[in-house]
C-alpha cells in the first residue's frame, strides 16, 4: 500500500530505488509525564519512600533517606574537589551499596559517571581515563573520603543532558563511549513500569558488572520505582547454590539475567527446590534459546513467574523490545523478541536505508526515546550509526543486528552483520581481540571465533599464524599478553597455532575449516585417590586432554562452566566451593587443598 501511493502521489522523478517498501509501524506513545532527570524521580521516590529499604549489600544498606543524604555528601564532596555540571567522573569501585550512592551523588552534582570495572587491566582503565578525558577517577579509597557537608543547589543538569557514559567494544581495536542522558533511563523506566507491575513492594537483584549497562536498569529501574536493590556479591555471583539461597532469603521478586547466567539458576532448581518468590525474569544482553526454558516452566508456570525476553543496545539504552515467552513459545523454538516497548521504534532496513516489509530481513534499525547522544569524542562514527530516516525525519540507530519484522509486528532477531558477538551479555568486537593479538611478536595473522555460543560451553577460541614455518609460538606469553590488554571476558579460552588461516572462495574466514581447539594439555595417566575425582570431575566438563596442571580458566573454563565442575566434584562426594576452585586452579593444586585440614576450606551454604 506504501509503494502503490507512493507511485500515485509521489514526486514523478524519484527514483524507483528510493521508495520505501514498507512504511513500518508507529511507534507505541511513552508514558505521559513530564520530562526528568535520574535525580528528580529518586528525589520523589525518597521522598515518598523515605523509611523504607531503598538497597542492601554486603557492605552496608540504605532507607530511601539515608541513600538521598549519602548521594548529598557524595555530592557535596565532589563540588568541593571543583566537579561542575557536565564534567565526566570515572567510578573504579567495588559493587555494593556505597557504589550506589556514589553514582547517585554524580548525578546530584550535575556530572556524568563514566564506570569502570576493577577488573579492567590496567592498560584498558588509562585509555578509558584518557579517552573519556575524566575530570576525577573515584576509586574505593577516594571514596572513603569523598562525602563533605555543604549546599548542593537544585537542577544542576537537565533531562537531556548526559547521565552516564559506557565504553563498549570497537572493531578499531578502541573501546567507544556511548553518551547516554538522563530522560533516556527515566523513559525506559516509565516506559515500562507499567506493563511490568514495578512497585514498592518489589525487591531487585543487582547483578552485573557496573560497566555494562544492564546494570543502568538493575539498579535505576527499582529506585525510580520504589522498590529494594540487592546487590549480589561477587563470590555469590559466581556460586549458583548461594545465589539461589540469596534469591530465596531476600524474597527477590524480579530477576534480570543474561541467558547463559540464567541456565545456572534453571541448574539448581533441578537439584534443589527453593520455592523461590520470583515473579518476573528478564532476559537481555544475549539471544535467548526458549526451548532450554522448559524445565524451568516445569517448576514455575506462567501463572507464577513472567520471563520475558528483551532486545538492546547500548546506543539505544539497555532495552528496545520486550516478548513474554510462554510455554508454547519455548516448546516452539521462538526467536522472537517482541515489540517496542512504548517510546521506541524498531524497524527492519536494506541497506540503502529503506524499509523493508514483514519476511524480508535487513538491518535492525532503532528510533525514539531511547537513542543515546553518539558516541564520545567520534562525531564520524556517531554520524555513521546514527542517521535520518528518510520516511519520518526523525532519528534513528543503525544496530548492525540483523532480524526481521514478523505480520504482527514482533521482531526476529537473527544475528549480527559484522564480526560482533555476544558473550555472557557482553557485547565484543571480534576485530579488537584480533588486533590485540597481531600486536604480539612475530603474529603474522589471527582469528577469533566464538564457539557454542549462546550455552554454558560458550568460548573465544584464538587462532594464531606465526612468521615462519620454524616460529615456534609462545601461546602462554600470547595469553597473557592479551590479557594485560583485554578484559577478562574478551581473552580467548583457547589459543592455537596454525599454519595459515583457512579461507573460502571468497577470500573470506573459513570457520568451519579451522582445527578443533584442544582444551588442556596432551592426555595423562589417570591420578588416585582424590586427586583422580578432581582430574575426572574437570574432564567431564572442560574435555578428556585436561591434565592434573592445566590451568581451569586457560583451559576454557568460565564462571558457568566453573559452576558445573563444582556440582560434579560435589556429586562425587568432594565438599568444595567456588573459592576453592578460583583460588586452587589447577587439578592437582585443588586436590592438595582439599587434602589439607578443614580450616583450609570455605564454609557451604
Amino acid at each position: 500500500a506504501a509503494v502503490l501511493a507512493e507511485l500515485r502521489t509521489g514526486d514523478p522523478d524519484r527514483p524507483l530505488a528510493d521508495i520505501a517498501l514498507d512504511a513500518g509501524p508507529e511507534p507505541r506513545p511513552a508514558t505521559a509525564g513530564r520530562p526528568c532527570t535520574i535525580t528528580e524521580v529518586f528525589a520523589e521516590q525518597a521522598a515518598r519512600r523515605g523509611p523504607a529499604p531503598a538497597v542492601s549489600g554486603d557492605d552496608r544498606s540504605f532507607t530511601y533517606a539515608e541513600l538521598a543524604a549519602r548521594a548529598e555528601r557524595f555530592a557535596a564532596g565532589l563540588r568541593s574537589r571543583g566537579i561542575r555540571p557536565g564534567d565526566r567522573v570515572g567510578i573504579v569501585h567495588e559493587r555494593g551499596a556505597e557504589l550506589v550512592a556514589l553514582l547517585l551523588g554524580v548525578l546530584r552534582a550535575g556530572a556524568v559517571y563514566v564506570p569502570l570495572d576493577p577488573a579492567y587491566p590496567r592498560r584498558r582503565l588509562t585509555y578509558i581515563t584518557e579517552d573519556a578525558g575524566l575530570a576525577l577517577v573515584v576509586t574505593d579509597e577516594i571514596a572513603a573520603g569523598l562525602p563533605a557537608d555543604g549546599e548542593v543547589p537544585a537542577g544542576l543538569a537537565g533531562p537531556d543532558d548526559p547521565a552516564y557514559v559506557i565504553y563498549t567494544s570497537g572493531s578499531t581495536g578502541r573501546p567507544k563511549g556511548v553518551v547516554v542522558p538522563h530522560r533516556n533511563v527515566v523513559d525506559l523506566v516509565s516506559g515500562t513500569a507499567e506493563d511490568f507491575g514495578f512497585g514498592d513492594t518489589d525487591v531487585w537483584t543487582w547483578f552485573h558488572s557496573v560497566a555494562f549497562d544492564f546494570s543502568v536498569w538493575e539498579i535505576w529501574g527499582p529506585l525510580l520505582t520504589g522498590g529494594r536493590v540487592v546487590v549480589v556479591p561477587e563470590w555469590t555471583r559466581r556460586s549458583p547454590d548461594e545465589f539461589a539461597a540469596l534469591l530465596r532469603d531476600e524474597g527477590v521478586t524480579v530477576l534480570n539475567q543474561t541467558p547463559s547466567s540464567f541456565t545456572q539458576v534453571i541448574e539448581t532448581q533441578r537439584r534443589r527446590f527453593d520455592d523461590l518468590p520470583l515473579r518476573l525474569v528478564v532476559f537481555g544482553g544475549e539471544p535467548l534459546d526458549t526451548f532450554a526454558l522448559l524445565p524451568w516452566f516445569d517448576r514455575y508456570p506462567e501463572t507464577r513467574c513472567r520471563l520475558v525476553n528483551m532486545f538492546g543496545i547500548t546506543e539505544t539504552t539497555v532495552h528496545v523490545t520486550s516478548q513474554t515467552v510462554t510455554r508454547a513459545d519455548a516448546l516452539a523454538g521462538s526467536r522472537s523478541v517482541g515489540q517496542a516497548i512504548p517510546g521506541w521504534e524498531v524497524h527492519v532496513v536494506d541497506t540503502r536505508g529503506r524499509r523493508l516489509p514483514p519476511g524480508v530481513p535487513g538491518e535492525i534499525a532503532v528510533g525514539g526515546a531511547g537513542l543515546a547522544h553518539g558516541y564520545l569524542g567520534r562525531p564520524d562514527l556517531t554520524a555513521q550509526r546514527f542517521v535520518t530516516d528518510r520516511v519520518t525525519g526523525r532519528r534513528r540507530y543503525l544496530s548492525g543486528d540483523l532480524g526481521r519484522l514478523l505480520p504482527d509486528g514482533c521482531l526476529e532477531h537473527l544475528g549480527r552483520l559484522d564480526s560482533q558477538v555476544k558473550l555472557r551479555g557482553y557485547r565484543i568486537e571480534l576485530d579488537e581481540i584480533r588486533k590485540a593479538l597481531l600486536a604480539g611478536p612475530g603474529v603474522v595473522a589471527a582469528a577469533v571465533v566464538l564457539a557454542a555460543p549462546g550455552t554454558a560451553e560458550a568460548r573465544l577460541d584464538a587462532y594464531v599464524v606465526t612468521g615462519g614455518p620454524d616460529d615456534e609460538p609462545d601461546l602462554a606469553a600470547l595469553r597473557a599478553r592479551a590479557a594485560a590488554v583485554l578484559p577478562g571476558y574478551m581473552v580467548p579460552s583457547t589459543f592455537t597455532a596454525v599454519p595459515a588461516l583457512p579461507l573460502t572462495v571468497n577470500g573470506k574466514l573459513d570457520e568451519a575449516a579451522l582445527p578443533e581447539p584442544v582444551l588442556g594439555g596432551a592426555p595423562v595417566a589417570e591420578a588416585t585417590g582424590d586427586a583422580g575425582v578432581v582430574l575426572a570431575a574437570w574432564r567431564s566438563v572442560l574435555g578428556p586432554a585436561i591434565g592434573p596442571d592445566d590451568h581451569f580458566f586457560d583451559s576454557g573454563g568460565n564462571s558457568l562452566l566453573a559452576a558445573k565442575t563444582l556440582a560434579a566434584l560435589r556429586d562425587a562426594g568432594l565438599t568444595v566451593g567456588i573459592r576453592d576452585l578460583y583460588g586452587h586452579p589447577t587439578p592437582r593444586l585443588l586436590a592438595a587443598h582439599l587434602a589439607g585440614p578443614p580450616a583450609q576450606k570455605e564454609a557451604q551454604p
